[in-house]
């Protein structure tokens, strides 16, 4: 299938600059995994299929397998307050303290601000001094009442990890998730991955030479929220292993019942979307996709499965506009196999409906100001990296919308995101929820 796709491979490279791509598919018992473009603007060095990448957030999804064996074992239980296994947390409402279980932190449902990647050292305390700090998280919501994406939240749990076991979070992975998988190459630590092929990061602006992005790796206290390092060959063991309800060539990681578990619905997220416990969940021609995206400093990542056909693609970039080329790639694919995404229908709002939601929104990633134009709205949109703490404005972009509170972008890097306005019972407005997370008036 590969060889089917590369012309869609190389038409979304040169669209979005992105300077280096890997590839991997399982399709009817047969894996193909390929290499595209260069790992490093500065040493030319070429991707292939076996060079690593940072998958970003699919690590939340390794995180959650890993949580799972430890359920299984009684060890930890989703529905426990996460307080009975760090009993030291401190968070600022002391109500969401005391009742904040496993189950929330894994559905992105603790209702707490969850961008935090302030750096604790590369030491084994890391994560222990990053849960010390989280006194000042703001929380936005009860737990349990509003979906927003959480990474603070899988650090917390990955904390939960090391005081049951009493080892260091990555060595836990390492020996309950990595090893048994054959994944010999992945890591979360820079120092291992040298001795491999590998990529790096870059940053972009459309049009104008891709740099180099710093700091590489990101900070230790984020490994269990996003710190894997891998190549797309040993994504799809992974893959495989879920698709298999948890075994992999013989081995059992997590119980047919914990995979399934995995890849039910938990939690109403944001449009179209439901979450499981670490996956997303997507419906898409009546098929259901079960998948993680990843984004950390210059790269951007995609691993997809279809549990009915026993499909799983990965794509892995170092460029930052990687995603809307990981997405139609993963979309070209899928077709292939007969699924295939209609876009919602629009809608027509009154002038007055539209002025009601104008206004600048922010949340710690963005700030994003809605002018009413014409249909929809003219969106200005200044985004700030957690990792290297750069703002920068971007490209504007329309919105237009597809009900009386939720509105689609049209082009652009952005295309076919959706914003939902969450209002009071008095109508003002409380929320805008865009790329997950909830944003304030401003």
């Amino acid at each position: 299938m590969i060889q089917e796709l590369q012309g869609t491979i190389q038409e979304q490279m040169a669209r979005w600059e992105v300077p280096g791509l890997a590839v991997g598919i399982l399709h009817e018992g047969r894996t193909e995994t390929a290499g595209f473009g260069i790992a490093n603007v500065e040493t030319g060095q070429p991707v292939t299929a076996e060079t690593l990448f940072q998958v970003g957030s699919i690590s939340k999804v390794f995180t959650t397998t890993l949580v799972m064996t430890l359920v299984e074992e009684g060890k930890l239980d989703l529905d426990e307050p996460v307080l009975t296994y760090v009993p030291e947390l401190p968070l600022a409402d002391e109500m969401a303290r005391r009742t904040i279980t496993l189950r929330h932190l894994l559905t992105h449902m603790s209702g707490f601000y969850g961008d935090r990647f302030d750096d604790h050292g590369d030491g084994d305390d890391a994560l222990a001094r990053a849960v010390a700090a989280c006194a000042d998280l703001p929380q936005q919501t009860a737990p349990g009442e509003l979906w927003t994406y959480c990474n603070a939240g899988f650090d917390l749990a990955g904390r939960a990890v090391e005081r049951v076991l009493g080892v260091p979070f990555e060595q836990a992975m390492r020996d309950r998730v990595f090893r048994p998988l054959g994944m010999e190459r992945t890591t979360y630590f820079a120092k291992e991955a040298i001795r491999h092929a590998v990529a790096v990061g870059h940053d972009q602006e459309l049009g104008k030479p891709a740099r180099v992005a710093y700091p590489w790796p990101i900070p230790r206290r984020s490994n269990p929220a996003g710190g894997v390092i891998s190549n797309v060959g040993e994504l799809l063991r992974f893959a495989r292993c879920h698709l298999q309800d948890g075994e992999l060539d013989g081995t059992r990681v997590i119980s047919a019942e914990s995979a399934r578990a995995m890849r039910a619905q938990q939690a109403t997220a944001d449009y179209g979307r439901t979450w499981g416990l670490g996956w997303l969940l997507r419906q898409v021609g009546g098929t259901t996709l079960v998948e993680h995206g990843g984004a950390t400093n210059g790269f951007m990542a995609r691993l997809t499965t279809v549990p009915d056909r026993g499909f799983a693609i990965a794509v892995l970039t170092n460029g930052e506009y990687g995603a809307p080329a990981h997405s139609a790639i993963a979309a070209a694919a899928l077709e292939r196999l007969g699924i295939k995404s209609e876009p919602p229908k629009r809608v027509t709002l009154p002038p007055e409906q539209l002025a009601r939601f104008a206004g600048r929104y922010s949340h710690g990633l963005a700030d994003l100001t809605l002018t009413v134009d014409g249909d929809g709205y003219r969106v200005e949109r200044v985004t700030r990296n957690p990792f290297s703490g750069e703002e920068r404005a971007r490209e504007s972009f329309r919105l237009v919308p597809i009900s009386e509170t939720e509105f689609i972008a049209e082009g652009g890097e952005l295309e076919g995101s959706v914003l939902e306005v969450i209002t009071r019972p008095d109508g003002t407005v409380r929320f805008v929820r865009f790329g997950g997370r909830l944003g304030h008036p401003a």
